[in-house]
């Protein structure tokens, strides 16, 4: 068309304006293949540059891969490829059909000589991953282009950080796409509506999870689920199509946290059943061969560590004044893991425990002052041949992990009563055995003296408990377990307790300044007698024919008792779980009006009595008395088993004390734990039977 410029001639696909030299005719040849490969249909007057012409050409001699939409990749030196990525050694570019579609979202710039994210100027920029482009799409609805550049610093493992997400930046609020770039995103887009519908729990995707996820699920924090997988080596565990090493060391975790059976497990993770059985399998064996070893047993911890940094200053004072820093007290305890009745009545009446009167197998706990676990030892069967202090015996008869090497003469053991039959077998190996006193044949209570010195073993042997409450945490050690599961008992213990020392904080470390404190008031306390037992026993305070007055029918209310905080009363006990059962002993000897039935004699000033329901026995009950005077709780006296220590006080005394001395004054509620008893139907209670003449009448009437 004479007598125009060139500015009337763009080409037909990439818009550039044309001379005369570089326009082309768009033929039928050509018309076919823009028609095919970009959606444009030709229209009389158009024309195409000779660069797009040629690109023309080699796309419809692989019209095969034009036909799909695919783009073509020739080479080029202008493109940078993200490090981590595969293809980063092959410097290509994609030609792509021209942006012909505006969608309302936001997008960032693009930009080769400064980042998209952060602004700053290169040199050092790398190009942002499909990956990474699309996840910032998905979370932020905010479309990169594609060859957008950025810091490296902004990228870790390959993906963008939090951070770098924070700032994304969308300074456009409309995209000016083409059609390869929308066909990409459906397709990712379909992608990841297929991993989502497969992957229920993904712990290969680092965005999948966070830390109160991995809490619930393994027990471990993000962190130290990371750490743990350190130790499972690429020769102990596979990783196959199905799973990776870190799903396989994920299965096995949240198995023993949860508790959930392998059918579950398998819809969970997407897995068939036996996959998830191998899963477990290898992940065992994997963790008890690499990360076990280094956590727990003799042979991971010197004597001398857990002399230093594993025992408790206060068990040092009470047990070891003289020689703090040269013997090793251990408390040793058995915990239950309940299994199946078996078929086979061999291994049926040995797994039954006629304490528990159920099948289990026993661990044997070895542990620290501090609850640290030194070593978890068996299981072993449960029947009259394997109690406690059989089991011991048989450990140091076997020098179980070389345990005769480890502990040295005058070391200390401190164990419970079940225990009593080793005393000989440690006594010839020169090993102190701290044990609570036996009540003899026809005595009812402890003495003062043996109730004292008991007092000391049990401030001490608490951790055994707590150490075995905590493994249980892993719900599937405290379930019943199948007896296929029996031979891989010992290997779930050794496991959650080698976790425990590895990624849980120390049970009971204590304050060298009060634990000195408090070792040094408890011996002090130690060889004293129980003054106020002898009184009521001398004066007959016990007789029936003793005139005691209930509280609500005396002249005075008590407001001469001292006041404590809950603190003070902790340090007169000295403990804190007297306390916490003295809160619900207050719930259920509080009458309807919200009183405690206390008893007085006024012919005996500064001292009360009040009577205590037993929590075990509906038959016991209890008498306390407590003298006091001039704003102090001077002595105190129960009548249960071990009332009469002066070492602290029992459950029943601290009971009085607290809620005359704290909690009537601070109104504490006493309703800490609902009553389900209105819940329950009780055959114990039968109404009054309706008179059979009166029902008759009624039916009449009616």
């Amino acid at each position: 068309m004479p007598g125009q410029g060139p500015k009337q001639y763009p080409c037909v696909l990439c818009n550039k304006r044309t001379n005369a030299k570089e326009r082309r005719t768009v033929n039928k040849r050509i018309s076919r293949t823009l028609n095919r490969c970009f959606l444009i249909d030709r229209t009389g007057g158009k024309v195409i540059c000779n660069k797009c012409r040629h690109k023309c050409s080699s796309m419809q001699k692989k019209s095969a891969t034009c036909s799909t939409g695919v783009n073509i990749q020739v080479p080029s030196s202008a493109a940078v490829s993200m490090p981590s990525s595969p293809v980063s050694k092959r410097r290509a570019t994609n030609i792509q059909s021209p942006p012909s579609v505006t969608l309302p979202i936001n997008s960032t710039v693009k930009s080769h000589a400064y980042c998209v994210l952060c602004k700053k100027p290169g040199p050092k920029l790398i190009v942002v991953s499909a990956e990474a482009r699309f996840k910032v799409f998905l979370s932020h609805n905010i479309l990169i282009p594609s060859g957008a550049r950025c810091c490296p610093s902004h990228f870790t493992k390959g993906t963008l950080t939090h951070e770098s997400l924070e700032i994304i930046p969308g300074t456009k609020d409309h995209s000016f796409v083409n059609r390869s770039t929308i066909m990409e995103l459906l397709q990712q887009l379909r992608d990841e509506a297929n991993v989502k519908g497969r992957k229920r729990l993904d712990f290969d995707d680092p965005e999948a999870l966070n830390d109160d996820d991995y809490q619930t699920l393994t027990g471990l924090s993000k962190v130290d689920f990371d750490d743990i997988l350190t130790y499972a080596r690429s020769t102990d565990i596979r990783p196959s199509k199905s799973r990776s090493i870190r799903t396989c060391i994920a299965i096995l975790l949240t198995k023993l946290k949860t508790s959930l059976d392998n059918k579950m497990l398998a819809v969970m993770f997407n897995m068939s059943k036996p996959q998830i059985r191998r899963a477990v399998s290898t992940a065992r064996q994997a963790l008890c061969n690499s990360f076990v070893p280094q956590h727990l047993g003799f042979q991971h911890v010197t004597r001398d560590s857990i002399i230093q940094k594993h025992t408790r200053p206060l068990a040092k004072e009470l047990f070891t004044p003289s020689f703090a820093d040269e013997k090793a007290i251990l408390v040793l305890d058995g915990t239950y893991i309940y299994v199946q009745k078996s078929t086979n009545f061999a291994f049926q009446r040995r797994s039954f425990s006629m304490q528990k009167h159920r099948h289990l197998l026993k661990p044997m706990m070895i542990v620290s002052t501090t609850g640290y676990i030194i070593a978890a030892i068996g299981p072993y069967l449960a029947d009259g041949k394997n109690s406690d202090a059989k089991i011991l015996n048989h450990i140091l008869a076997t020098n179980v992990q070389e345990i005769k090497s480890w502990i040295k003469e005058d070391d200390i053991l401190i164990v419970d009563r079940g225990f009593r039959d080793s005393a000989g077998v440690l006594s010839e190996l020169g090993i102190n055995m701290e044990m609570p006193s036996f009540l003899k044949k026809g005595q009812k209570q402890h003495s003062t003296e043996e109730a004292n010195s008991s007092r000391l073993i049990t401030k001490i042997r608490w951790v055994a408990e707590s150490v075995n409450a905590r493994i249980k945490t892993w719900k599937y050690l405290g379930k019943q377990l199948p007896n296929s599961q029996i031979p891989y008992i010992g290997d779930y213990v050794r496991i959650v307790s080698a976790i425990c020392n590895k990624y849980r904080c120390p049970i009971s470390t204590g304050n060298e300044e009060s634990d000195l404190n408090m070792a040094a008031k408890m011996r002090y306390l130690l060889s004293k007698s129980n003054l106020l037992q002898q009184e009521v026993e001398s004066n007959g305070l016990d007789k029936k024919s003793h005139r005691w007055v209930k509280l609500d029918e005396a002249t005075t209310d008590l407001d001469d008792f001292p006041g404590f905080t809950e603190d003070e009363v902790r340090e007169l006990t000295l403990g804190v779980y007297q306390v916490k059962l003295a809160k619900h002993y207050s719930q259920e000897h509080t009458n309807l009006d919200g009183t405690y039935e206390i008893w007085i004699d006024k012919q005996l000033p500064g001292l009360l009595v009040a009577k205590l329901q037993s929590r075990h026995i509906s038959s016991s009950k209890y008498k306390c008395w407590i003298r006091y005077s001039d704003g102090a709780v001077t002595s105190w006296y129960c009548r249960c088993r071990s009332g009469a220590r002066v070492v602290g006080a029992c459950a029943h005394i601290t009971s009085v004390i607290w809620y005359l001395a704290f909690a009537r004054h601070e109104h504490v509620s006493l309703q800490m734990s609902k009553n389900w008893l209105d819940s329950v139907e009780d055959a114990a209670h039968i109404p009054e039977a309706i008179d059979e003449s009166d029902s008759e009448t009624e039916v009449t009437e009616e």
